[in-house]
């Protein structure tokens, strides 16, 4: 490890072990791996999987807090997520080096991370004192009325491109609620859930309603299996979402699904160049890509592609991508070596069939050696390539922008749903008419106009098709987490003669 690493280890204060059990870090008893550092191939940690046994006293032992937890005031309950949403800003150096570290981006994007997540914590809090329930008209002597009750033991597994956010993503409307979760981190990035965990409990969660475990698939099939799991809640691939969605299928588990997307950013002949530029760049290399809603095609009209082209591509070679600990560096890691090499083949794939690759589909010079870095990378694809095309049809999951051009409005709209996916999308034009035309046609559960890629965390997101099942944020997101209770009360019932009498 360098010199320069070690240093920033050191400020990263890297927990000591990796299982958050019983309002603890604890070892978790099963196989050993290690975690690296994406950035230089560095070991950080050698981790402890959660054994079966542990992983079963775990949800056991969440399922047993969780009743206490719910009778808990929702005022108490939200000033316990507003005391971590703080406790996560003062420690922001801290944690914004741990997530660098363990993710491979940026130290701003980290740093982002923490802040995105405490307001996660804090908009959840909100909620708790305000998920309403119905009175009905009386009828009689009869009051009718409906309240929202906990789920119970909510099972969570996250993905590795922001491990710190979507802990507090997933914990904070579930907690707010007056549920128990166990949470499995990501293997490949597995280091802030349980210093999250830790924040919380400092922050005055009773032990066992959160609890995080460690390892690989095999601990998160058994996690959703578990009997006394009540709901799962799952952000990753739609490849493993369907695994997830059987699982809770047989075993009559809620489930709320947010998977993959392959998001169409449409830019009409009357835009607005320069912001349109702007966030298309950062909608698809921020995080290097690794983000579900990124705006990995690019979809202009026919008048100005030339240009826009022109524009992106120059931008684009003129992006920082190396260290994230570098302040120079705009764009970071990708989460592996291996994810890096896939990327570059997908490029490569599309390349030989006779897409061009206006730049990048590349290592970028002077990166580490052993870092998984991929040069930002524009791909025009000509529209008479099949249809089927991985780089148009899969989620790449890395920095690289797929172009096509389209005559007119039908379409842009016909290409931009021409996907199984459908998380998100946007377009670009000084017609409002046709902008809401646009959104209304475009099969998706995200969708910004003249804008891309700002989040509104009180409102939901989720997907169509293949990217999901559910919402989460915003009101439908937090009701998620409850049950749907009616109560019917016969105020009479003493004066009622017996029905059978």
């Amino acid at each position: 490890m360098s010199d320069d690493l070690a240093a920033w280890v050191e400020k990263a204060r890297l927990p000591a072990a990796h299982s958050f059990l019983d309002g603890r870090l604890r070892g978790g008893g099963g196989a050993r791996f290690v975690t690296r550092h994406p950035g230089n191939g560095a070991a950080l940690a050698e981790v402890e999987a959660t054994g079966p046994e542990r992983l079963a006293a775990a949800v056991d032992t969440a399922a047993a807090a969780q009743p206490d937890w719910a009778r808990t005031s929702p005022h108490a309950r939200a000033a316990v997520l507003r005391a971590a949403a703080d406790r996560l800003e003062a420690g922001a150096d801290r944690l914004a080096a741990l997530v660098a570290l363990d993710n491979g981006k940026t130290l701003a994007e980290a740093r982002g991370d923490v802040v995105v997540a405490a307001a996660l914590l804090r908009t959840a809090a909100g909620w708790a004192p305000t998920l309403e329930g119905s009175t009905f008209p009386a009828d009689g002597g009869t009051l009718r009325m409906s309240w929202r009750e906990p789920v119970g033991v909510v099972a969570a597994v996250i993905p590795f491109n922001a491990p710190l956010m979507f802990t507090a993503q997933k914990a904070g409307p579930a907690l707010a609620a007056g549920n128990a979760m166990v949470l499995k981190a990501p293997e490949q990035a597995p280091l802030a859930p349980p210093v999250l965990a830790g924040v919380l409990a400092e922050a005055g969660l009773p032990p066992g309603v959160l609890q995080v475990v460690q390892g690989d698939g095999e601990v998160g099939r058994l996690l959703v299996a578990h009997e006394r799991v009540d709901m799962i809640s799952f952000t990753g691939s739609t490849r493993v979402g369907r695994q997830v969605m059987a699982s809770a299928a047989a075993g009559m588990k809620r489930p709320l699904l947010e998977l993959g997307g392959k998001s169409a950013n449409i830019v009409y002949g009357d835009a607005d160049l320069d912001p349109a530029l702007d966030a298309t760049l950062a909608g698809i290399f921020r995080n290097a890509g690794q983000r579900c809603f990124s705006g990995s095609r690019l979809l202009v009209q026919d008048e100005i592609a030339g240009e826009v082209l022109d524009r992106l591509t120059e931008r684009a070679e003129k992006i920082r991508t190396g260290d994230p600990f570098d302040p120079a560096s705009q764009v970071g890691a990708l989460i592996s070596t291996a994810e890096a090499e896939r990327v570059l083949g997908v490029v490569g794939a599309a390349a030989a069939a006779g897409a061009r690759v206006r730049c990048g589909g590349t290592r970028p010079a002077g990166a580490h050696p052993a870092g998984a870095f991929v040069a930002p990378t524009v791909v025009e694809v000509p529209r008479d390539l099949p249809a089927d095309l991985p780089l148009l049809r899969e989620e790449v999951f890395g920095p690289v922008l797929a172009v096509q051009r389209f005559a007119d409005e039908a379409d842009a709209v016909a290409l931009a749903n021409d996907s199984p996916f459908g998380l998100a999308g946007g377009c670009w034009t000084r017609d409002l008419d046709r902008a809401l035309r646009t959104a209304r046609a475009v099969r998706t559960g995200y969708f910004w106009i003249n804008s891309y890629g700002a989040l509104a965390l009180d409102a939901p997101i989720g997907g169509y098709k293949s990217s999901g099942f559910g919402r989460e944020l915003g009101r439908p997101g937090h009701e998620a987490y409850t049950e749907v209770k009616t109560v019917i009360v016969d105020t009479e019932a003493a004066a009622a003669p017996p029905w059978f009498g």
